[in-house]
């Protein structure tokens, strides 16, 4: 069985040593907001201006490669970690506002962001909609101090809003 909290310890511990920003995303990040679901890995949004420093690094910690694009960094090691590199303005943003969980000693993204990220998923890749919109239903609910602005430009960005603003209500 997959230790969620080790693999997240060790990734984090490899992005920390060398200063590489990151946040927690996906499923495991919905904890620090009270929403617990079931989830196979760990997703992080990084700085992704060196993608192969961060691959090196993995590697020379027994990650290996499953996938990489100029998006994304998939690794399998203790666990599995999916990096989704952050690159344009707008990623890198996400990362100066992320907000520390004590109880997972990571930052974590915004919910505002996190949101964006799963509208971006769900344009992506259609097949994740259910359980992308499921998330962000739990998080509108869990967090009613939301930056509605802030998610509607997201939203708009895809097209989205005719699916997110009823969430709203």
């Amino acid at each position: 069985m997959i230790d969620l909290r080790k693999t997240l310890i060790t990734a984090h511990g490899i992005l920390k040593a060398a200063n590489i920003k990151h946040a927690l995303i996906g499923g495991f990040a919905l904890a620090h907001y009270g929403i617990y679901r079931t989830t196979q890995d760990i997703d992080l949004l990084v700085d992704g201006k060196d993608p192969e420093k961060i691959k090196t690094l993995f590697e020379k910690e027994g990650f290996k490669v499953i996938h990489q694009s100029e998006e994304v960094l998939q690794l399998s090691g203790i666990g599995f970690v999916d990096l989704l590199l952050a690159k344009r303005p707008m990623s890198l943003a996400m990362l100066d506002v992320a907000e520390h969980s004590k109880d997972l000693n990571v930052y974590v993204l915004k919910a505002e962001d996190i949101i964006g990220l799963k509208i971006q998923a769900i344009n992506n890749d259609s097949t994740r909609e259910n359980k992308d919109l499921a998330d962000i239903q739990d998080l509108i609910t869990s967090q009613p101090q939301l930056d509605w602005n802030l998610i509607k430009k997201y939203a708009d960005m895809f097209q989205a809003w005719n699916k997110i603003s009823p969430l709203k209500k």
